[in-house]
């Protein structure tokens, strides 16, 4: 949706802009699937209940979702984008083959990895646009909310993780660090506010921050706080039209 629709508006070309971000379908696919196979002894811990832990899915089929998928990923990266962009793509390959390396030896770039990795998309439409440097602070604001978010989400899921630095330190100190990253993603959005329209919407996603923190503080609801932070994404694809 983040390469879809800003390309979508600017082109009024549907076949095009498809083109363009259903790669990064397959690729976001994979990588999750890949993530659920290499995670699963945690996931038996921190998330028994999604559909490998349960054993819902045998690990076999798993493996041959994603080899499937990262076919569809290489293969319509190479038909249907051009080589010069293409390069991002394949960045984001190498960011999700070597994200199991990130979790498994360097615990604590975790956050500021997976927020580099959500940050492609923008990157991508800035390559196809060079001309307008918002796309930068905007994917800037991208990275901090996406580190903001998983620090956040590494505390919910400290019993199953593995020791890192980060658990050095107190979980409400890190939770205020990761509202604060998200607070500084919002101000950076500030800055490339044009109209009406996204004062509105900064507006709301600053209200949504400030529920989520209610919900992680005061009413000890980390999950409610989690997803609250999720729909930042959803809420901020308005910046790219």
């Amino acid at each position: 949706m983040a390469v879809f629709i800003p390309l979508f508006v600017r082109t009024h070309d549907f076949h095009f802009s498809f083109a363009q971000a259903i790669p990064l379908l397959f690729i976001c696919i994979s990588t999750f699937i890949a993530n659920d196979l290499d995670d699963l002894e945690r996931d038996c811990v921190n998330h028994p209940d999604r559909p490998l832990p349960r054993g819902q899915i045998p690990p076999a089929f798993a493996v041959a979702l994603f080899f499937a998928f990262l076919g569809l990923a290489l293969f319509s990266t190479r038909h249907y984008v051009s080589p010069g962009i293409a390069f991002w793509y394949y960045a984001l390959f190498s960011f999700a083959i070597s994200y199991a390396y990130i979790v498994e030896w360097l615990p604590s770039l975790k956050a500021p990895y997976v927020a580099l990795m959500s940050s492609v998309p923008v990157l991508i439409l800035a390559a196809w646009y060079p001309n307008d440097r918002r796309f930068y602070s905007l994917a800037g604001a991208m990275f901090l909310l996406t580190a903001g978010r998983e620090v956040c989400m590494d505390i919910r899921d400290r019993p199953g993780d593995g020791t890192s630095s980060l658990q050095r330190f107190d979980p409400a100190f890190l939770a205020v660090v990761g509202l604060v990253f998200q607070a500084a993603g919002l101000l950076l959005l500030a800055t490339q506010v044009r109209k009406a329209g996204e004062v509105i919407d900064l507006v709301i996603m600053t209200a949504v921050l400030a529920t989520a923190t209610l919900s992680w503080f005061t009413f000890k609801r980390q999950r409610s706080a989690i997803i609250l932070m999720k729909t930042q994404f959803l809420l901020g694809l308005y910046f790219l039209t």
